[in-house]
């Protein structure tokens, strides 16, 4: 491996992936990618939310103000989690508007060119992911490289 993809949500089964993922880096001396999405409609819904603190505090929460959030945890997180490992990483917040989230994890991944992806999937029946689709699936069918799902 020469540079890997963590795609990254604020959760503990992301947490422990972005470790392992960091040890992996750290063995291999391979630097990483660290991507964190915010979908439109997910910004549309806190934007909404913040609009009667806009009003108070004078500022405005617009697109720049979500991504600089995602970057500042993806950054805590990374300093916590790989700031000992002396893994060099680069910071990817993305808000992606109508592409799904694997096409934004397939272009993060041609875009920064990286030859593995970390990514924490879903225990679904096989009925369920044909009705409802699955990220990592679709992210391992449609990835020319490796990767790894973390199924808790």
């Amino acid at each position: 491996m020469d540079r890997g993809l963590v795609v990254f949500e604020k959760t503990d089964r992301n947490k422990r992936l972005l470790e392992t993922a960091g040890e992996f880096a750290a063995g291999a001396e391979a630097d990483l990618v660290l991507l964190s999405t915010l979908s439109y409609a997910e910004y549309e819904e806190d934007k909404d939310a913040l609009k009667g603190f806009e009003r108070i505090e004078g500022t405005d929460y617009g697109i720049d103000t979500f991504r600089n959030r995602l970057e500042q945890e993806l950054q805590s997180v990374a300093n916590e989690t790989l700031g000992d490992t002396g893994v060099e990483y680069e910071l990817v917040p993305r808000i992606i508007d109508d592409r799904s989230e694997t096409d934004a994890i397939l272009d993060a991944a041609e875009e920064y060119d990286v030859d593995h992806i970390f990514l924490v999937g879903q225990k679904r029946s096989p009925t369920g992911k044909a009705i409802f689709g699955d990220v990592a699936q679709a992210v391992i069918l449609g990835f020319d490289g490796r990767v790894t799902v973390d199924l808790e």
